[in-house]
């Protein structure tokens, strides 16, 4: 075999390794045996003539000497990459794996939707998608983009661009406004069963803003039960528990079919402030490959489509 091809394999397989912290970790992401991983780890180190890790039985630890290696090794890879890229998109269609990583409840409600027409248009392009509530480190974790929600992200060496803008709604199921009653006012839901999001903001208060009068509320209904996943909020409210606050597009489906109920149709809400929206974040790098480009401005069109029949509707 070759022998840069071989160091250039033994190079990836070695940062994947310090990227996910242990032998068992990177062979579950490279579907081979965790001592398979190993000799090729020891086969770099040979090569080079140095220790990268310090193994014990617990830990897996970079050396001085492996961080120096991989931390100036990375960026040459990189760079290799990414002229394969160029090399590969003028030559033909977009093709490769592509990263993705965005929080369960968006990926479930509103990417995946989507995934089926990208797929039809791009088959070549192999879709990896990494549903977290945790936020992601893009660069440690190979990811290609991120899709987050809330305020714009404070990108340093990333690209954010605004997908859409975001409105949470204040709802609840019928069956639950017969037994309780429909409150008029956001004043009036202290009186009435809260499911809160356990996010600090999201239990704490409720902002509210009149769209046709200059009034601003602060309210929140009585905290009846608290859950950390916002599909599971949504099945709460939809199974008569009480009063939530979800984002729209989560909830869009549910209030056409009256499923769940609007509560305060001529107010905005808010639990983190009113500039919320759903952004697409990527690492700053001197070429962008075409399977990314693609799947951009695949869900960006999307998106745009999905706002002009939510317009209408």
């Amino acid at each position: 075999m070759n022998g840069d091809l071989m160091d250039d394999q033994l190079l990836r397989i070695t940062l994947l390794v310090a990227r996910t912290g242990s032998f068992a970790a990177a062979a579950r992401e490279t579907g081979v045996d965790p001592s398979s991983v190993s000799r090729q780890v020891a086969a770099l180190e040979q090569v080079l003539g140095i220790r990268i890790f310090d193994r014990t039985t617990r830990r897996l630890d970079l050396t001085e000497a492996g961080s120096i290696y991989l931390d100036r090794a990375s960026p040459a890879l990189e760079a290799m990459d990414e002229a394969a890229d160029a090399a590969r998109d003028v030559m033909s269609e977009p093709s490769g794996l592509l990263r993705v990583t965005t929080s369960v409840a968006f990926g479930e409600r509103w990417l995946l939707p989507r995934v089926a027409s990208f797929r039809t248009e791009y088959p070549r392009i192999d879709l990896d998608l990494v549903l977290t509530d945790a936020v992601t480190d893009l660069a440690r974790e190979g990811i290609d983009l991120a899709l987050r929600l809330g305020r714009r992200p404070d990108t340093g060496s990333m690209v954010a661009a605004k997908l859409f803008d975001t409105r949470y709604r204040v709802v609840a199921s019928p069956d639950y406004l017969v037994r309780a009653g429909h409150p008029d006012t956001p004043e009036e839901l202290v009186g009435h069963d809260g499911l809160l999001f356990r996010l600090p903001s999201f239990r704490t208060v409720w902002h509210f803003r009149s769209r046709t009068r200059d009034n601003s509320y602060d309210a929140l209904p009585r905290p009846t039960l608290t859950i950390s996943n916002a599909l599971a909020l949504r099945r709460a409210a939809q199974a008569g528990l009480g009063v939530t606050l979800l984002a729209d597009w989560t909830i869009d489906e549910d209030l056409k079919r009256g499923l769940l109920v609007d509560l305060f149709p001529d107010y905005e809400v808010s639990a983190v402030g009113f500039d919320t929206a759903a952004w697409l974040v990527y690492l700053s790098r001197e070429y962008v490959p075409a399977r990314l480009r693609v799947f951009i401005d695949h869900i960006k069109n999307s998106s745009a489509v999905g706002q002009v029949n939510n317009t209408s509707a």
